[in-house]
């Protein structure tokens, strides 16, 4: 499927919006004293129920589980296509893993204060990359399934706020990393999602594909 001037758009104003967060972020201005105390409040309530869920939801964003769900998504429909079909959804899933890796190193955000930290986290905190690549995978998973319509575009949105939520709390992300996670693998999607071709049409059992 060619990129349509409406997935264009969406992808340009991802990232020009993921460029606003990330100058802003350590600007000193609005946005990042929003930034730290809606971070200081998250860590001043922590309890322990909650921790152990932040661990188990941060959890569902490591390779080990991502990968496997996406190649599942992939084959579910049947068709002749379901391993070609399988494979550009992991191919998505690492371009942008391994895209937003260097735009990470590029912007540098320290990440909060380690002495806050629940888990040991790697890298640089804008965009976060558990938030990412949840979003990610999510994105992949309907546009496998042939969802991507109607409810189903809110999957990435929504695997994003709980992943990143959950990195919040374990006080290894500041909250516009989350945003700006949220925002990169949304452009990514409507960027190379139709230039792969993942998507375009609902995989059945007639599609013979």
């Amino acid at each position: 499927m060619a990129l349509t001037v409406r997935s264009a758009a969406g992808a340009v104003a991802a990232f020009t919006a993921l460029a606003a967060v990330a100058s802003r972020a350590e600007a000193g201005g609005l946005l990042t004293r929003a930034d730290r105390a809606a971070y200081e409040k998250v860590r001043m309530s922590r309890r322990e129920p909650g921790v152990v869920a932040a661990h188990l939801v941060s959890a569902l964003a490591e390779p080990a589980v991502i990968y496997p769900l996406v190649v599942l998504a992939g084959l579910a429909p049947a068709g002749q296509a379901r391993w070609r079909r399988a494979g550009t959804a992991c191919v998505l899933v690492a371009g942008g893993a391994m895209t937003r890796r260097r735009l990470s190193g590029l912007i540098a955000r320290p990440r909060p204060p380690a002495e806050a930290w629940l888990i040991t986290p790697e890298g640089f905190s804008l965009p976060s990359k558990h938030t990412a690549i949840a979003a990610l995978a999510a994105g992949a998973c309907t546009r496998s399934l042939g969802r991507n319509h109607g409810p189903a575009r809110a999957a990435p949105l929504l695997a994003a706020a709980a992943v990143g939520t959950s990195r919040v709390y374990l006080g290894v992300h500041w909250p516009a990393d989350v945003l700006a996670g949220w925002l990169f693998a949304e452009g990514w999607l409507r960027l190379a999602g139709p230039v792969t071709g993942l998507g375009r049409e609902p995989y059945g059992p007639a599609s013979g594909r």
